[in-house]
C-alpha cells in the first residue's frame, strides 16, 4: 500500500513510533466512530458479476454513486469476491472505512480504511503526470480517474484531490467480459486519452485477464507508471502463503526473520501475522525480461493460489501485507508520445486443492 521506507512487522508503542517515522505521519491515530461505514454496504453499489460456470467476480462500475470515487486507483474495474471451487479471493481486508483516517487504522473491530484505499483487488493505479509543472491551483493527469487540480505541496497518493474532469465514460458487458472506455479530450491542462479496459473470463478457465488499451490524444507527453495492486485473501495472516517468481527474491529493506525466509525464487511466510503486524518490503533480482513478470503466490496448505502475470517488463516490485491481506506490486512503465499508443494485458490463472500448478 504506503511506499514504505523500511520493511518490518509492527508491534507495540516503539515499532509504530518507527512506522511514523518512515510514512511522515501519524498511525493508528484514533477512529471517530461517527465517521465509520460497514465495509458491507459497498456491496450494494452499481456493479456487474461476470461469471463462466467456473469461476466468477464481482466488477463494479465507475459511477458518481459508484463504489470508488477517490483519486488514487482507476475508477474503472474495481474488482472483489473473486470465487473459485467456493473460496473468496477478493474479500475486503477493511471491516469499516473513514474519509478521518490516515491510510488505514484500528478500532476495537478491526483495521479502518481511508476512502482512498477501499480497493479490492486486483486493481489498476497509475503515476501523475504533470503535478509539480501544475503549481499550485494548477491541473495535472491521474490516468484511469482524469484531470486533477493540484491543492497540496507534495504529490501523495493517499490524498483525495479535486476531480476536475472525468471525461466521458461508457460500459458494455456480457455475462463473461466488461469493457470500459474513458476519454478525456480537449482539456486546459495540454493532457487528453482515450483508454479502454476490458475484464474478461476465459471460457471453461479459472482465468481472469484485465486488457488496457491507452492512446494519448493530448499534447504533452505521458510518462507514467502503471501495476495491478492484487489484494488477496488466501489465509488468515497469510499463514502457509509462499511468493514464487522465475528469479532469485531479495528484499532490499531487513525483513522481520521470524515471519519471512527467503530462498532461492521463493519467499515463505513462517507464520501468520496478528494484530497491527504490517509486512512490506522492495523485492528485488528481476531484469528486464518480459518473462520476469510471473508469480505465483500459494497457500502450501490448502493449495488456493493465483498466478499473476503480465506482457512488459518490471521496473519496480513491491510487497505489502496485515493480517486480512497480502499484495504484490509489479510496476511497469508507460511512456507515449502525442500520438502514440500502447496496448497491454494481466492475466491471473486461479487454483486450488487437485489442480495441476
Amino acid at each position: 500500500m504506503r511506499n514504505i521506507t523500511i520493511a518490518a512487522v509492527l508491534l507495540g508503542s516503539t515499532a509504530l513510533a518507527t512506522l511514523a517515522w518512515a510514512q511522515g505521519h501519524e498511525p493508528f491515530a484514533p477512529v471517530d466512530p461517527r465517521t465509520t461505514s460497514p465495509a458491507s454496504a459497498l456491496d450494494n453499489f452499481p456493479n456487474k458479476v461476470l461469471d463462466n460456470g467456473v469461476i466468477s467476480a464481482k466488477v463494479y462500475l465507475p459511477d458518481t454513486f459508484g463504489f470508488y470515487r477517490a483519486t488514487r486507483f482507476d475508477h474503472a474495474g474495481m474488482i472483489t469476491h473473486i470465487t473459485y471451487k467456493g473460496h473468496d479471493y477478493g474479500r475486503y481486508w477493511f471491516v469499516k472505512t473513514s474519509p478521518n483516517v490516515q491510510n488505514f487504522s484500528y478500532d476495537a473491530d478491526g483495521l479502518v480504511a481511508h476512502n482512498n484505499n477501499i480497493a479490492a483487488g486486483p486493481v489498476e493505479e497509475f503515476g501523475e503526470n504533470g503535478f509539480d509543472a501544475a503549481g499550485r491551483g494548477g491541473r495535472f493527469l491521474k490516468i484511469g480517474v482524469g484531470i486533477l487540480g493540484r491543492d497540496n505541496d507534495k504529490y501523495d497518493r493517499f490524498h483525495t484531490y479535486p476531480i476536475l474532469n472525468q471525461g466521458k465514460r461508457t460500459t458494455t458487458a456480457t455475462k463473461t467480459s466488461i469493457r470500459f472506455d474513458q476519454v478525456i479530450a480537449d482539456d486546459p491542462s495540454g493532457y487528453g486519452y482515450s483508454y479502454t479496459k476490458t475484464v474478461r473470463l476465459v471460457p471453461g478457465k479459472p482465468t481472469l485477464i484485465i486488457e488496457d488499451q491507452l492512446k494519448n490524444t493530448g499534447k504533452k507527453v505521458i510518462d507514467t507508471t502503471v501495476y495491478n495492486h492484487h489484494f488477496m485473501t488466501l489465509s488468515p495472516g497469510e499463514e502457509a502463503v509462499e511468493l514464487q517468481a522465475p528469479f532469485k527474491l531479495a528484499n532490499a529493506r531487513p525483513m522481520p526473520a521470524d515471519v519471512i525466509k527467503f530462498d532461492g525464487p521463493r519467499m515463505s511466510y513462517l507464520r501468520g501475522i496478528t494484530g497491527q503486524e504490517q509486512v512490506a518490503s522492495d523485492l528485488t533480482g528481476f531484469t528486464n525480461a518480459v518473462s520476469d513478470n510471473d508469480f505465483r503466490v500459494t497457500n502450501t496448505k490448502t493449495g488456493y493460489g493465483v498466478r499473476i502475470r503480465a506482457d512488459m517488463p518490471v521496473t519496480r516490485l513491491l510487497w505489502w501485507s496485515v493480517p486480512s491481506t497480502m499484495g504484490i506490486e509489479p510496476y511497469m512503465d508507460v511512456k507515449l508520445k502525442p500520438g502514440e499508443e500502447k496496448r497491454w494485458s494481466h492475466t491471473m490463472d486461479y487454483y486450488g486443492p487437485g489442480d495441476a500448478k
